[in-house]
């Protein structure tokens, strides 16, 4: 099965401000199922993450 991922920044909502304050990597293989894979301050940095996840092998 091919593994999937998708990058969602975590936003900060106080006020009427929001703010993305991180990254997080979603596995979204088993749509029923997804998960948080892992979490970055930038979003370069979790685009490069879903890349290195969709591509091992598991």
């Amino acid at each position: 099965m091919q593994k999937q991922a998708r990058v969602e920044p975590i936003i900060d909502s106080s006020d009427l401000k929001e703010t993305i304050t991180g990254w997080i990597v979603i596995d979204e293989s088993q749509p029923d199922n997804e998960n948080v894979v892992s979490e970055h301050a930038t979003q370069d940095e979790a685009l490069r993450a879903a890349e290195r996840f969709e591509q091992a092998e598991h």
